[in-house]
């Protein structure tokens, strides 16, 4: 058809017509080719294409119910029988299993464009519309009134079409923002089927070209989870103008994307995400950018989970024309172009997607995030999470496809044991495990009085708590890493003199400058910590700051130096900026928590409960939780925590006397009941008699028994406890037995007397 004179070109797009689907649009991307003829741009532009609906575009198999379809036929394939479900995420999520469709269940008998989806491919305005005041029926053929680019919905290619002498085109699929999708059977393999799609409109032979040129780096693309380019091929139009199709491997089953309001769940979603980040990282090691991740780009197939749709790949910080889809793309991508942090962007927002009830506005998803959304509320790592993945600070985001799959590892391991109360540990690769415990015994080590006749404190301290506490793990990249791995040892004396030593040179560096080391100097701060010497590592902490800047590994240890200093409200800060940092990690969340119970605040003490529930290793995150829900009254809650101490554990003991004190101490007698007294005896005498502490607890239940029943003569069964009856005479008797046991191995004769002189006053009244 002749072409009417070019209207002016018009770069920004005004809105029109929505789809109800929000986020559905067309995402294709035309590198360092206009669309229409002209000299090549110099600098990236982001051509969003609000108005295209692309359900349909990259969704090659799902089962289009509305559609008809040609049973008749089947595609060749061989098949096998696989279990019904599959694990993901590292084994923790189960999903069913997708079988795959025959391709030619997928083929539209009558590919039709319906008016309220045709658009201009250029400047996005309807187009092909009928008009009811003059009785006009809308083409499917012609040009945009408004930029003078020609349109198409027609199929270019029909069935039984000989593309290249060797692809059959079988019918179209699917329409997107570059024109139909067809099925084709590849005669020179097998017949195996085969995806065709145009690389850009037709109508311009110089973009063709441009395009055939420039997209041919896509065939060296090769993932096990990214779609499989085949050709490139060109083939005359119904005008005879050459159209340049990509040849793509066929992905049967279906897309991630969902209906109007279905939403996965948080730990299904994390998992397919997990899947596909390798195939981002992979990408971005060769230089491109997928650009435009989003659900319907992510085909779930019987087998695996596959990228489709390169249609967006470009080279990283490449100039040209990007498109990409509203909701999804990163802001300053019209700045920087395509980068890894673009893509990262488009991680953070096809999670959101996924999981929340993301706000629409002409049928787009909003930028941010629904604060208001119960799962933000119910995953606090997955908020953490998905907040910095979409940072509008590109540099605060994950720096890598592999950063961001380990957090998203992390939280996924919250999420399954939150949701299955079945503990998920795994090992960090940013810090080390916990040093030691902290916390463990304090409420039992108040009951040593009677063991050592000496006063214990109950309250955690901070030291304590620092000697426990994780270390960021040494940066491998650093140039003294290898000295550091090989000559630093545990204790911190020892360590600030192999470090003097690698300063000095006197240890074999193998050449190395180790003036420009972060991580020497921080191994330095880390064992000044441990010392107390706090000023000393405050001052090389700023040094090294004013150097490198604040990095996390410097706010992390600055964290630690103002819990130190009592200064709690900075600690809490700056351990919440290490948090925000690497959402997927426990060792900060216990530190918050830890440094709150210092505080005295109550809302960051939820993180002791996410610690514990996460991995069951870390007993002294089950203390501090236990500690936490005493102090809010929740007697029952803090035992039901320590009887989760596994018997495994070296502190399994400890966990059962503390449950057992944990009954009884600090209550008036109007709390207590009988039954409390008699499952804390049980408690005690569970434990064997040769642990140490037995016997003082046995002392305290005993005790408290008698002081409870002074007050409840009549309401308590006279049912042994500990070997005693349950009477005032019994449980006097008992006292007595456990104080003059005390007494024999008392540490000082003065305590031996004070013991032997509490046992006499208790002792029952002798009658003859």
């Amino acid at each position: 058809m002749a072409k009417p004179p070019k209207a002016d070109q018009q770069n920004e797009l005004t809105p029109t017509e929505q789809d109800d689907s929000a986020g559905g649009q067309a995402a294709d991307v035309q590198t360092g080719a206009t669309a229409t003829t002209g000299s090549r741009p110099q600098a990236t532009q982001a051509l969003f294409r609000p108005d295209f609906d692309d359900d349909d575009d990259d969704d090659f198999s799902i089962s289009l119910g509305n559609l008809e379809t040609q049973p008749q036929e089947r595609m060749p394939g061989a098949t096998r029988a696989l279990p019904a479900v599959r694990r993901l995420g590292g084994g923790l999520v189960e999903i069913p299993r997708v079988p795959d469709i025959d391709p030619l269940k997928a083929l539209m008998t009558n590919p039709v464009v319906p008016e309220s989806k045709r658009f201009c491919w250029n400047c996005g305005r309807p187009v092909g519309r009928s008009t009811a005041d003059k009785g006009t029926k809308g083409s499917k053929e012609g040009w945009c009134p408004y930029c003078g680019s020609p349109y198409s919905f027609v199929p270019q290619l029909s069935p039984g079409d000989l593309i290249a002498n060797q692809y059959e085109v079988k019918g179209c699929i699917a329409h997107g923002g570059l024109g139909w999708v067809y099925l084709a059977v590849d005669h020179n393999v097998n017949d195996r089927p085969v995806v065709l799609k145009g690389l850009v409109h037709s109508g311009d032979a110089e973009a063709q070209a441009i395009a055939m040129a420039e997209r041919q780096f896509l065939a060296e693309v090769v993932h096990p989870s990214i779609v499989q380019i085949f050709n490139f091929v060109e083939h005359n139009d119904k005008h005879g103008d050459p159209v340049g199709y990509i040849v793509m491997e066929y992905i049967g089953g279906q897309s991630l994307k969902r209906g109007k309001g279905e939403k996965l769940r948080v730990a299904e979603a994390i998992a397919y995400i997990l899947e596909i980040l390798p195939a981002l990282s992979y990408l971005h090691s060769i230089g491109l950018v997928y650009n435009d991740l989003k659900p319907e780009n992510i085909m779930l197939t019987e087998e695996q989970l596959k990228l489709i749709d390169l249609g967006a790949v470009s080279r990283i910080n490449s100039f040209g024309y990007l498109y990409g889809t509203p909701g999804y793309q990163a802001p300053e991508i019209v700045r920087t172009g395509p980068t890894v942090a673009t893509d990262i962007y488009t991680v953070g927002r096809t999670l959101a997607a996924l999981t929340l009830d993301l706000r629409t506005r002409n049928g787009r998803y909003v930028d941010g995030l629904p604060d208001s959304d119960p799962v933000l509320a119910k995953y606090d790592s997955f908020g953490r999470l998905l907040r910095r993945a979409i940072d509008p600070d590109p540099r605060r985001r994950f720096r890598s496809a592999e950063e961001m799959s380990a957090q998203l590892m992390g939280v996924l391991r919250e999420v399954v044991a939150q949701d299955t109360g079945v503990s998920r540990p795994g090992l960090s690769t940013v810090f080390s495990p916990s040093r030691s415990t902290f916390g463990v015994d304090l409420l039992v080590a108040h009951t040593d009085v009677y063991l050592d006749g000496q006063v214990h404190s109950e309250k955690l301290t901070a030291k304590e708590i620092v000697t426990a506490l994780s270390v960021p793990l040494v940066d491998p990249a650093d140039v003294a890493a290898p000295v550091l791995q090989a000559t630093v040892l545990s204790q911190p004396v020892q360590t600030l003199d192999s470090l003097r030593a690698a300063r000095h040179g006197s240890l074999d560096a193998e050449g190395l400058d180790l003036s420009e080391s972060v991580e020497l100097p921080l191994m330095e701060v880390r064992a000044l910590l441990d010392l107390g010497d706090v000023s000393k590592a405050t001052r090389k902490l700023d040094d090294l700051a004013e150097r490198v800047g604040w990095q996390w590994r410097l706010i992390w240890y600055k964290a630690v130096a103002e819990l130190l200093t009592g200064d709690y409200d900075s600690a809490i800060k700056h351990f919440t900026e290490v948090l925000d940092t690497f959402p997927g990690e426990l060792a900060p969340k216990l530190a918050l928590a830890a440094t709150a119970e210092l505080a005295g605040k109550t809302d960051e003490q939820n993180f002791y409960q996410t610690v514990w529930n996460t991995n069951d290793g870390v007993i002294s995150a089950a203390f501090g939780l236990a500690r936490a829900r005493s102090a809010q009254g929740d007697r029952e809650g803090a035992v039901q925590t320590l009887d989760e101490v596994p018997p495994t554990s070296r502190h399994f003991t400890t966990a059962r006397l503390t449950s057992a004190v944990t009954l009884l101490s600090g209550r008036s007698q109007s709390e207590i009941t009988e039954e409390q007294i008699r499952d804390a005896a049980r408690r005690v005498e569970a434990l064997p008699p040769t642990e140490p502490r037995v016997l003082q607890i046995r002392a305290l239940v005993l005790g408290g028994a008698m002081d409870w029943l002074q007050d409840n003569q009549n309401k308590a069964s006279t049912n042994h406890i500990l070997g005693f009856p349950f009477t005032d005479h019994g449980l006097r008797l008992g006292v007595e037995a456990s104080l003059r046991k005390l007494a024999r191995v008392a540490p000082t004769q003065r305590h031996r007397y004070t013991l032997v002189d509490m046992a006499n006053q208790v002792r029952p009244t002798s009658t003859f």
